[in-house]
């Protein structure tokens, strides 16, 4: 079985990877030629929103608040309710969404790599 630290170093590394390819998408289309191509704008508050949400993601997996990280039928509910939570409380504009999901694994990264890499991960093992 795969130790919760390897885990969390494959997350991080995932995280790291997706993050790398959503700037360097972003890059590609301000040098684009074609002006149709502009990238969506930042929306600060989306991105403030997703790295709460991304970290908080795995600080409650963590922790196994709720019992997410040892029941998965529970955690497959808590994940339900937070996309009823962010179609109906959310703004849906397309800079908001992108700055969610972008704010979402910057969070996670953050996270990660303080607890994950740098220290050990909280909760029992």
């Amino acid at each position: 079985m795969v130790s919760r630290r390897t885990k969390a170093v494959a997350e991080f590394g995932l995280a790291l990877l997706t993050a790398l390819w959503m700037v360097s998408m972003r890059r590609l289309l301000r040098s684009s030629d074609d002006e149709s191509y502009e990238p969506t704008p930042l929306s600060p508050g989306g991105l403030a929103v997703g790295g709460a949400w991304g970290a908080g993601q795995v600080w409650a997996y963590d922790r196994d608040s709720w019992k997410v990280r040892t029941r998965r039928r529970r955690a497959l509910v808590v994940s339900f309710l937070g996309i009823a939570v962010e179609r109906r409380l959310l703004p849906r504009t397309e800079s908001f969404r992108y700055s969610l999901g972008l704010g979402r694994v910057l969070g996670v990264l953050g996270y990660r790599a303080w607890y994950g890499l740098l220290r050990p991960l909280p909760g029992d093992e």
